[in-house]
């Protein structure tokens, strides 16, 4: 089960509303984001999902020349092995390049409608991105080094 999760805002004794809190206590934190944690697994893997999608130029039954998927046979040679799909529901495999603008050669499981989309999903792993996170307690301690120093500043100028 998932783990429910609120981030508050710090907040000084000075700020805030004052209706906030209770007479004489400090003010309530703002809740700043709300979200889950599922787990902290570090082997898990986090994939970005795209769409590649093509429209039918000519249709026959099963088959198809699908235009608009990619722009040259190269590519269309690397993405050969890939499964395509259609929004009807029909599955379906690339079988050739057709000339040198991107059309291809597509066969489906069954007969395909000409005002279908051809699809081609690609998942690429990404990495969490690790910036630099500001916390309340870094700040105070940067606040409290700066008042040692102007203290000692001052102590060294008397």
């Amino acid at each position: 089960a998932p783990l429910t999760l609120f981030a508050l805002e710090p907040r000084a004794n000075g700020e805030g509303d004052e209706s906030a809190g209770l007479a004489g206590c400090l003010p309530l934190p703002a809740v700043v984001a709300t979200g889950s944690l599922l787990s902290v697994d570090t082997e898990r893997v986090m994939l970005k999902k795209i769409i590649l999608t093509g429209h039918p130029f000519r249709v026959h039954k099963r088959k198809a020349v699908v235009r608009w998927m990619f722009f040259s046979p190269e590519d269309i040679r690397w993405f050969k092995p890939v499964e395509l799909f259609t929004k009807m529901g029909r599955i379906g495999h690339i079988v050739e390049p057709l000339g040198t603008h991107g059309y291809m050669k597509c066969i489906f499981d069954g007969p395909l409608m000409p005002h279908d989309t051809i699809c081609m999903s690609l998942y690429k792993r990404v990495f969490p991105k690790w910036g630099r996170f500001r916390f309340a307690a870094d700040e105070a301690d940067a606040a409290a080094a700066e008042q040692l120093q102007a203290q000692a500043g001052k102590v060294a100028t008397i």
